[in-house]
């Protein structure tokens, strides 16, 4: 199989004069674009600053330059735990170059570590603890969900507490919020954003700064920023001119960011789950390990979809690579101590998203995949960002019809052979990708729920009213501008979920991510190398049922077993079932949903609702009954389209995230007609089927 090849070339970014005032340490040149976030962050009539610096040019000094020198309490937030880790060491080595007088304690917080609060505390619940953390920590690295709830009246005693008894803390401590990598985010958590900052902008005694960092802002974001009055800067260096892509033999007052790469585009790659996977294991000793014997010093990654495939090919490049390289994981299943040790302990690092999100690898070799432009953009710039290697060499595993677009084409977006600038190569892969559905319709129909419950809180308590002068007006105007809603539709939208008994639906609604309807607690036996402690986790089923050999555990062994090595078992409570992962599966395992009822009829409701008695069909699999009877039990927030999930994804745009899965009435059928989404996925997919006509030709589903 022949591949494409281009060149990238070399990227330096403007260095700037510190601004007045502003002590850094010798060691450091500022960058433009952090001049501009820091002018920006003094600016009093700026509210929201959006930084698009390209990855590796120091956004993170960016955000925590304020914090190192002004005393600005920060609270950072980071879609995974694994990012918040490695900028932990991050703003860890800031503080000990700047050296900050107030001396600012750093923490980390994940909902783990504040079930651990609790526990080792002896703390009545995470409402305490969290108040705790808050009073000791002047930079709190956390994640949005954490964040997002407590401006929702989570973590609160009823009616025991005021609504405003953890949020006015939060946001009476912290001067300067930080969202990173928030591309990755779709309309859900942007309305979730919005409703936060606009709640906080009309409680806060002083305004608050928000800041967005992202090599690709949301548009949404902007709009709705825009639509409720908030006042916010882009802080865009490509538009500025402040990246330069040769060296001239002159890089007075430039910085270089980024290595010279070489980029490979193998040919004929299948759109399927096995294409990339296949492609490595041929290629395991021709190509990846002989870059390693070619250059000894090298270290890399393979950045993959499945947790599976990299199950799979882990034994195989251990038995290629070791003992004179290291080959480690870390996958949403590795345990925390493999995933805090192996970034930097691997010569070659499998993984997935976890690692795919602003980590940043001293790496000069890399295979990826991506399911879409900003995907491809966030891998490929794990490579060449930092220097004393000398080559570079990535292999972009994408199907061959993106390939086929990209070098075959009229347009010529890019030719073989040729050596390309970043923002021109950027651009191509943009142009490649032609259809991604943002679901602008989300926030109208689905995010004003969280508008509506907010502002009738805001309304209907006495504490509240009396604190702050007309709050529920104040919020009610901007919300409504910002995110296009009328809440007296809202109102009507919520109390009918309430009079059907539908609360789940509005729970749904009301969340950051999406709840865990499917989540199981596992005891995993695939990595022989995990502490004992780590090997109790939660995953979802149908990952299970298609990529894992496991059987079926009671819940009181499972749950003493845990206790016996000191886990707190109390994320466990929902778990649908208890499970032990033995193995992973060569192949994949074909499954799929089955409903004894008349799926007919809820597909041409063509709205989210609550559906019991489902259940699982897969041929084999121990204990598949049993759990298939906990599934059946179960009253689950879903949505029902009359159409195969490989026509909704083609025909829709669906990201890779957004997860659609078989459904039929004939426990026979091995090629269901009908799909299913659950939770938010299903509030999700709702908003954009509504120009589908049914199958039938019943009508037009609205």
């Amino acid at each position: 199989m022949s591949n494409y090849e281009i060149s990238l070339k070399s990227v330096y970014s403007r260095t700037a004069p510190t601004p007045e005032g502003l002590k850094v340490p010798s060691i450091f040149s500022l960058h433009w674009h952090q001049v501009e976030t820091y002018k920006a962050l003094c600016d009093p009539d700026i509210e929201v600053i959006i930084n698009t610096a390209l990855t590796g040019d120091g956004k993170s000094l960016a955000a925590f330059l304020a914090a190192m020198t002004n005393r600005t309490y920060t609270l950072s937030m980071y879609p995974t735990n694994e990012l918040a880790r490695d900028q932990l060491k991050q703003v860890q080595g800031y503080k000990d170059k700047f050296k900050p007088k107030y001396d600012p304690q750093i923490q980390r917080l994940t909902a783990a570590i504040l079930e651990e609060y609790v526990n080792t505390g002896k703390l009545p619940s995470k409402l305490e603890a969290l108040e705790n953390v808050s009073s000791q920590f002047e930079i709190l690295l956390t994640n949005p969900d954490l964040f997002h709830y407590i401006h929702n009246f989570y973590y609160l005693r009823g009616k025991i507490d005021n609504p405003d008894r953890l949020f006015r803390r939060i946001d009476e401590k912290y001067k300067l919020f930080v969202y990173d990598e928030f591309h990755i985010f779709s309309s859900p958590q942007v309305a979730s954003v919005i409703n936060t900052i606009v709640l906080m902008k009309h409680t806060a005694n002083n305004k608050r700064k928000f800041l967005f960092l992202s090599a690709t802002p949301n548009e949404l974001l902007k709009g709705f920023l825009e639509n409720a009055g908030i006042n916010y800067k882009i802080i865009n260096p490509v538009e500025a001119g402040a990246y330069k892509f040769e060296s001239n033999g002159n890089n007075e007052g430039w910085r270089q960011i980024s290595q010279p790469i070489n980029l490979s585009f193998p040919q004929g790659l299948e759109p399927n789950l096995r294409s990339s996977s296949t492609w490595i294991e041929e290629n395991a000793e021709t190509v990846i390990l002989k870059f390693f014997q070619d250059n000894p010093n090298s270290k890399g990654a393979i950045i993959l979809n499945s947790i599976a495939s990299v199950k799979k090919l882990l034994p195989k490049f251990k038995a290629l690579f070791e003992p004179r390289w290291q080959v480690r994981e870390n996958t949403g299943l590795t345990g925390e101590t493999e995933k805090s040790n192996s970034v930097a302990e691997a010569d070659l690092l499998l993984g997935t998203s976890t690692i795919d999100v602003g980590v940043d690898f001293q790496i000069n070799f890399l295979v990826f995949e991506a399911s879409d432009a900003g995907n491809f953009i966030q891998r490929f710039g794990r490579l060449g960002r930092h220097p004393g290697f000398t080559i570079y060499q990535a292999y972009a595993l994408i199907p061959n019809f993106l390939v086929a677009r990209l070098f075959e084409d009229k347009s010529h977006l890019l030719q073989g052979g040729e050596t390309y600038d970043r923002i021109t190569f950027t651009h191509a892969i943009r142009s490649a990708w032609i259809f991604k559905n943002q679901f602008t319709r989300y926030p109208q129909r689905w995010g004003g729920l969280q508008s509506y419950y907010i502002y009738n809180t805001l309304k209907s308590n006495s504490h509240i009213k009396e604190k702050y002068l007309d709050i529920d007006k104040k919020f009610g105007t901007s919300i409504q501008r910002g995110l296009g809603i009328k809440l007296e539709h809202m109102k009507a939208q919520y109390y009918r979920c309430k009079s059907e008994t539908k609360e789940k639906i509005i729970n749904e609604a009301r969340s950051f991510r999406g709840s865990s309807q499917l989540d199981c607690a596992i005891y995993d036996l695939t990595n022989n190398h995990e502490p004992e402690a780590e090997r109790f986790k939660m995953y979802n089923l149908p990952g299970i049922l298609s990529n894992f050999v496991f059987e079926l555990w009671d819940e009181n062994s499972f749950i003493q077993k845990a206790k016996n090595v000191g886990i707190s078992t109390k994320r466990f409570d929902k778990a649908l079932c208890y499970l032990k992962l033995r193995d992973f599966r060569e192949v994949r395992e074909d499954w799929y949903f089955y409903y004894p009822g008349n799926i007919r009829e809820f597909a041409a409701t063509a709205k989210v609702q609550l559906l019991k008695n489902l259940e699982i069909c897969q041929p084999h699999g121990s204990g598949i009954q049993k759990i298939s009877d906990a599934v059946s039990r179960r009253n689950l927030v879903c949505y029902v389209c009359d159409r195969d999930r490989n026509f909704l994804r083609a025909t829709l745009g669906l990201p890779m995230h957004l997860q659609v899965y078989p459904l039929t009435n004939e426990p026979e059928d091995r090629k269901p007609s009908y799909s299913i989404a659950f939770g938010q996925d299903a509030l999700l997919l709702e908003t954009v089927t509504w120009h589908l006509k049914p199958k039938d030709d019943e009508g037009w589903i609205c």
